[in-house]
């Protein structure tokens, strides 16, 4: 290829070192780079293979790689070749500098060659270039030489990039990737795309505006266009200079987190939701909130059966949202039930009271009453979000027993509570009044209760002992007066008797005797005996 351009005395100086040129001719004919590297190969043929391979093969692949083919390439070789040999210059200055500095030693020039460098800039003493020599001085070639200085280069950039980062990150790709945004709680849904929010990192309320430019993200990175944000939504936000408008919206941001639990209790106190059973802790703040479908309730109205999914910053929750809510089992008519306790599904027992209420989850539920004078009793509730359902024990089944009554005297009269009744009674468990009546005993009571199948109980009546005033008179003066036998005095006369029979006779020298029965069933009684 022939190119009638000229080159100045340098550039020409130059160039006599980097081409193969016939001999007495210009150098507008320019040896093909194949042609350069089989003189290279020739010039090192005897040289010997360093430690990273075969240098000439090194060579063709390098040059095969990173070199076309004059033959395609447009334009001017020659000048494409002064280029690049100003670009070796320039490398060659910035490490004559270190030559200047006295670190490398110069080598000696070739025999029969012109200093050329020498004459050209004072970097370069003889044909030695500074780093290459030393490598040489090693047992290294060029090439090897070369890829070192490549590989250098690279680990200084790395090395550079690497401090700039940790000095000035805000300007540099961060090795950890940094949260965007700020954690805001929307409390407050005011219309309009206006919202009532908390910023966390302020501890502060704030307006904010959603606007149609604002970009939003939904929980799984995926971009969104939702039109509106929901009370108790718990996002990272990128606010404008003026910090109300919203620029982004981010649910996906690794600062927020979300769990779901159940079996947490509340301590309005303390502000916390613990689970000791799987000892599971949650703090609070007085700025969070808790929903359940899409209304916002109190934190005491959560019971321990609710399914709950926390949205929290760090440790602390922020937002509650209740997922399955629970309603309540009211118990009516305890009074009726002695000793009585309620068991819950599996849960544990406990005693009953009147009025309670039992939190449960939605659906169906066992419930099982148990009582000293009832059986036990086993029913199916259904329980719906948020309504209570009644439990009603007046028309638990009582359980029964038997009371036998074991007399002294027969032909009596049972009265229980008040209700005329026989021996055996059937009656339901509990406490009752007995009372046993028979003319001519005293009345028998006693208070007992029937907590066994069978109740014995043994009544002794007392005979009921009255008394009437029997009065004895006789036509004649001094007659004695002997009742049942037994002698009472000298008539007339007077004796109080108890109700009954009696044989009265009366006695006197020179007269016959006078006999008489009498009964006493009133308070008073008389005998007039006429004496012959």
């Amino acid at each position: 290829m022939k190119n009638s351009a000229k080159f100045s005395p340098k550039e020409e100086k130059r160039m006599k070192k980097y081409h193969f040129q016939e001999n007495e001719k210009d150098f507008g004919s320019t040896v093909r780079l194949d042609a350069i590297n089989d003189k290279v190969k020739e010039i090192k043929k005897k040289e010997e293979t360093d430690e990273l391979g075969d240098a000439n093969e090194f060579l063709n692949v390098f040059e095969s790689e990173k070199f076309d083919d004059p033959a395609e390439t447009d334009g001017n070789t020659e000048d494409a070749l002064v280029d690049t040999l100003e670009d070796a210059d320039a490398l060659e200055d910035a490490l004559g500098e270190t030559r200047r500095d006295g670190v490398f030693p110069a080598p000696a020039a070739e025999e029969g060659e012109e200093d050329d460098w020498e004459d050209d800039d004072e970097e370069y003493e003889g044909e030695g270039r500074g780093i290459f020599a030393l490598g040489e001085s090693f047992g290294l070639n060029k090439k090897t030489v070369a890829l070192v200085i490549v590989l250098a280069v690279l680990a200084c950039g790395i090395g550079f990039s690497l401090v700039r980062c940790s000095f000035h990150p805000s300007k540099t790709i961060p090795l950890v990737e940094e949260e965007a945004g700020t954690p805001l709680l929307i409390q407050t849904d005011r219309g309009d795309g206006e919202y009532l929010a908390y910023d966390i990192a302020e501890q502060e309320r704030k307006t904010v505006f959603l606007t149609e430019k604002t970009k939003m993200t939904d929980a799984s990175g995926r971009k969104i266009s939702k039109a509106s944000l929901a009370e108790g939504d718990l996002l990272a936000a990128e606010l404008d200079e003026d910090g109300k408008t919203l620029i982004s919206v981010d649910y996906s941001s690794n600062a927020i987190r979300t769990e779901e639990a159940t079996g947490l209790t509340v301590n309005r106190k303390k502000r916390t939701l613990t689970n000791k059973a799987e000892n599971l802790s949650y703090s609070y703040e007085k700025e969070s909130v808790f929903f359940y479908d899409g209304e916002e309730i109190d934190a005491a109205d959560l019971a321990p059966c609710d399914e709950l999914l926390l949205k929290l910053v760090g440790d602390t929750v922020w937002s509650v949202e209740v997922q399955a809510y629970h309603g309540y089992i009211v118990v009516e008519n305890t009074d009726a039930v002695k000793n009585g306790k309620i068991q819950l599904d599996e849960a544990e027992a406990v005693p009953l009271t009147e009025g309670m209420q039992l939190a449960a989850a939605e659906g169906h539920h066992t419930v099982t009453v148990t009582g000293s004078n009832i059986e036990t009793r086993k029913d199916a509730v259904v329980v719906e979000a948020g309504e209570e359902t009644v439990y009603d024990l007046s028309k638990a089944q009582e359980k029964m027993g038997v009371i036998i009554i074991n007399a002294n005297v027969k032909d009596y009269k049972l009265y229980i509570n008040g209700a005329a009744a026989e021996s055996p009674a059937v009656l339901p468990m509990g406490e009752y009044d007995l009372v046993i009546l028979k003319n001519g005993y005293t009345e028998w009571s006693q208070h007992v209760t029937l907590d066994k199948d069978t109740l014995n109980v043994t009544a002794e009546l007392q005979k009921d002992v009255q008394y009437g005033t029997l009065t004895v008179t006789a036509d004649v003066d001094g007659a004695w007066v002997y009742i049942n036998g037994e002698e009472y005095g000298v008539a007339p006369m007077q004796v109080n008797l108890p109700y009954g029979s009696y044989n009265v006779m009366l006695e006197k020298s020179g007269y016959q005797s006078y006999k008489q029965s009498i009964q006493i069933s009133s308070q008073t009684a008389a005998i007039h005996a006429t004496m012959e």
